[in-house]
């Protein structure tokens, strides 16, 4: 029997493609601006408690407990806001992995139609397999001209 199965690595079209640098950009931009925020919260946390340390000894304690209190609260913010950017950046980047495939999925359906191809297996599933079987170039290619023809761009 004559079976056309080839493999195709996905990840690596996501990564590589002219529209995912452009996302991987962005994501690290994105990245950069959040680890700025970061450093900045962590900052005035740590003057917070380097104040409040060097104030023990003067402040009355219901003050002291209450600048420990507002510590704790920054901190407890400080946490939330990390957790927070960490989901936005997992969010970001399922997103754009979405948009590249909603792109890449009719390219690659046409593509099997038109080489007779009866399979199409992800490479990461595969154990061994011959190169010449491996479509990632071919489709990472036509998905590159694709995205330019339909004027994808930093926006």
């Amino acid at each position: 029997a004559d079976n056309n199965i080839v493999y195709l690595d996905v990840q690596f079209i996501i990564n590589n493609s002219e529209i995912g640098k452009i996302y991987k950009s962005k994501i690290k931009t994105l990245q950069d601006k959040i680890k700025l925020d970061i450093e900045k919260k962590q900052t005035i946390i740590k003057n917070k408690e380097i104040d409040l340390n060097n104030q023990k000894n003067i402040l009355k304690k219901d003050e002291f407990d209450k600048k420990i209190k507002e510590i704790k609260e920054l901190v407890n913010n400080y946490q939330k806001f990390k957790s927070d950017m960490q989901n936005k950046i997992k969010n970001e980047k399922k997103s754009y992995s979405s948009e590249i495939l909603k792109i890449l999925n009719p390219l690659l359906t046409n593509y099997v139609e038109n080489n007779n191809i009866n399979l199409v297996v992800e490479k990461k599933n595969i154990l061994v397999g011959i190169k010449t079987l491996d479509i990632t170039d071919n489709i990472l290619s036509i998905l590159n001209n694709k995205t330019k023809e339909l004027k994808i761009n930093e926006n």
